[in-house]
């Protein structure tokens, strides 16, 4: 393999691959010549690039990008198994008069030579795409509210399935063999629960966990590298309080041991994004809540880790190290503001925008990533950039008229690090995020503003701010605090170091109290002869030098109604 990786990308007009070095020159790999190229995927390993026209998918060789398989067919959809020994094809479902049944539209073949190994029947395109396990031991397949599941690529038969009614999607963990683990998830009938549920494979009469929810009508499952914990991201397809327009969500967790729960967040609002750390497997990040959103590192017990704050966010991008993870707002976020962490080091490492964006993608070094704006999400300004983790800009591409880009992706794979993970280079443009200002009403343009950003909106450790914003009787009992510790600074102040003035004559000494009889006037007494001693270390003070509140100038002027107060008491 290279020393460095390769970008693949696709335009309207040709297929061609970028050298990750300047001056990025862009080497074609398909001309004009061949024409409607529809995709391009790579290999999860980076072995290989397949791309699929009108008329044949094509599986490129990356060691010398030659043609490794054609395959002949229409096909809508493709990608490779994890190892990168199979590639996966899907064409329209059809009935004709030669096969009034249909014919099978799934298709597997070998990625070395295109040999097929394989055919199903999957009628619908939405959730066509068998899983494998992270060894490619086992392929399983939804059909018909079942999960049938082969071993060993031996697809004439199966050995195991998962039977439920309304069964609706499945996922398998990423754990080695012999600990694979298979969760599902099934639609609940009129006044009846949905629930998702975790079964270790093969034994599915006994599952590990079992969740319920009457708000589910379908779930996305969240595997950790270990395939030890999952989340569960459930919608319903309307939300009928109104408060969300994509349906009402929820989050739930699980693990092997059988621990399960509900997940909380500090913030209302949807859940925009949830990401498990490739390179630790203990830890996750969470988008979530009302704009601006909040970000949150947790681990496995889903205790916070860190509080990154709150911004334009409503995606998550971790390095493939799991050393960085990008924040970012795209999409219905016009601004498109980018936000680099360190995991590690608890600290923002690098900024930029990239308005527009449709694509991102960490290059598997961890070191650069890549933004792009693509057809047909959006069918002007497309083009690509290159950044350095730090936001810098290392190199940008704008298409020229008639020209789209459809697509553009790192290839993945092993290569040794470079001087981009210690240093960042020189920018090539200002691309710093620049500040807005936030709407104002007219009335409240010509005055200033008064909006203070709340301590729980800044990036901190749990505990060292609160998690929410501290109510009107905690910041006056901590005005108070304050207040006590500078006033005793001072009078210790004072004492220390008097000044070289005339001293100040010294208080006479009180009298010791004597009881009167009468409680209450004992009490009165009592009061005024310790706000007469309070009086004393004022004037104390005073003669020192220091400068006097004006309650504190006040307190001395009523010395002498104190007095005669007292006097009247004693009578």
């Amino acid at each position: 393999m290279a020393a460095t990786p390769s970008i693949a990308g696709l335009t309207n007009r040709n297929l061609f691959r970028i050298k990750f070095k300047d001056p990025y020159e862009e080497v074609h790999l398909r001309d004009e010549t061949t024409q409607n190229i529809r995709s391009v995927v790579f290999s999860p390993k980076g072995t290989y690039l397949a791309f699929r026209t009108d008329k044949k998918a094509e599986i490129i060789k990356c060691a010398d990008w030659s043609v490794a398989a054609t395959i002949d067919g229409n096909y809508k959809d493709m990608f490779f198994s994890p190892l990168d020994n199979y590639f996966l094809v899907w064409e329209m479902f059809a009935m004709t008069k030669d096969n009034p049944q249909g014919k099978p539209n799934l298709h597997i073949f070998q990625s070395s030579n295109g040999e097929k190994v394989g055919s199903f029947v999957q009628k619908n395109q939405d959730g066509w795409e068998p899983k494998w396990s992270s060894d490619e031991k086992l392929l399983a397949i939804l059909s018909n509210h079942r999960v049938l599941i082969y071993e060993d690529v031996k697809l004439d038969h199966y050995t195991h399935y998962i039977q439920a009614e309304k069964l609706q999607s499945f996922s398998i963990s990423p754990s080695p063999a012999p600990a694979y683990y298979f969760s599902i998830f099934t639609l609940g009938k009129s006044g009846q629960p949905s629930f998702w549920r975790v079964f270790k494979y093969p034994q599915f009469d006994q599952a590990v966990v079992s969740r319920s929810s009457f708000q589910a009508d379908k779930a996305t499952f969240h595997w950790n590298r270990r395939g030890t914990n999952v989340f569960a991201l459930t919608q319903t397809d309307v939300d009928k309080t109104g408060s969300s327009y994509y349906g009402k969500q929820s989050l739930s967790y699980g693990d092997v041991k059988g621990n399960a729960g509900n997940m909380s967040f500090s913030k209302e609002g949807p859940i925009h994004a949830i990401a498990w750390n490739p390179g630790n497997w203990n830890e996750w990040v969470a988008v979530y809540g009302h704009a601006p959103a909040k970000a949150t590192l947790f681990n496995a017990k889903c205790d916070p880790l860190f509080e990154f704050g709150t911004g334009a966010w409503n995606a998550i991008y971790f390095a493939p190290e799991g050393n960085w993870v990008l924040l970012g707002g795209f999409g219905n976020i016009a601004t498109g503001h980018i936000s680099v962490w360190d995991v590690r080091g608890y600290k923002r490492v690098g900024e930029c925008t990239a308005p527009d964006t449709t694509t991102l993608q960490w290059d598997p070094r961890g070191e650069a990533f890549i933004t792009a704006t693509t057809y047909p999400r959006l069918t002007v300004g497309n083009g690509y950039k290159i950044w350095h983790y730090s936001g810098a800009l290392m190199h940008k591409r704008t298409c020229v008229e008639k020209e789209n880009l459809l697509s553009i992706s790192w290839q993945p794979g092993n290569y040794p690090k470079s001087d981009l993970s210690k240093a960042a280079p020189k920018s090539i443009e200002q691309v710093a995020p620049k500040a807005t200002a936030a709407y104002r009403p007219p009335g409240a343009r010509n005055r200033p503003s008064t909006f203070v950003m709340h301590e729980h909106e800044k990036p901190h450790k749990p505990g060292q701010s609160p998690a929410t914003a501290p109510s009107k009787q905690a910041i006056k009992q901590k005005e108070k605090r304050e207040a006590r510790k500078a006033r005793k600074a001072a009078e210790r102040a004072a004492d220390a170091s008097p000044s070289p003035a005339a001293p100040a004559a010294p208080a006479a000494p009180r009298a010791p109290f004597v009881s009167t009889g009468d409680p209450d006037k004992d009490k009165k007494i009592k009061n005024i002869n310790k706000k007469l001693s309070d009086i004393e270390k004022l004037k104390q003070q005073k003669a020192a030098g220091k400068t006097l509140e004006l309650n504190q100038l006040a307190k001395i002027n009523n010395e002498a109604a104190l007095q005669q107060e007292l006097a009247q008491l004693k009578l």
